[in-house]
């Protein structure tokens, strides 16, 4: 009962605030110049070749996330595919159409826009 008081009144002030929701607990979170950024894979598991989508959950909820892409450092070449980004609403996104054509290291990259600049937050993802 306690938890769930506490959500209601986080979710009160933070919405008061333009804070964001709490980050699920199976992402990976990113920061970089006062920018929060959460992302999971929407199902599990990737499989090379085959289409995926990310949710995500940008901080603060004013910021748009402008890109999402993909890269593969070692062979210099991207994804073949651009994805289509949907915004959910409270700074929680969908990206949609990602495809990883090969095994190996990607570099996610995500750029979001806030205060009249642009931050690109990455990491590294190993598809096996």
């Amino acid at each position: 009962m306690r938890a769930l008081l506490a959500a209601a009144v986080w979710a009160t002030t933070a919405a008061a605030h333009g804070a964001c929701p709490p980050t699920p607990a199976d992402g990976t979170v990113l920061t970089k110049d006062g920018v929060r950024l959460a992302w999971r894979v929407e199902q599990f598991p990737v499989v090379q070749g085959r289409p995926f989508a990310l949710l995500l959950t940008v901080c603060p909820m004013q910021a748009l996330l402008t890109a999402v892409d993909a890269t593969m450092p070692e062979h210099r070449h991207g994804m073949n595919y651009r994805p289509t980004l949907q915004p959910l609403g409270e700074g929680r996104w969908r990206a949609e159409g990602l495809l990883w054509h090969m095994s190996g290291r990607w570099e996610l990259r995500f750029d979001v826009h806030h205060q009249d600049r642009t931050q690109t937050l990455r990491q590294d993802v190993l598809l096996p």
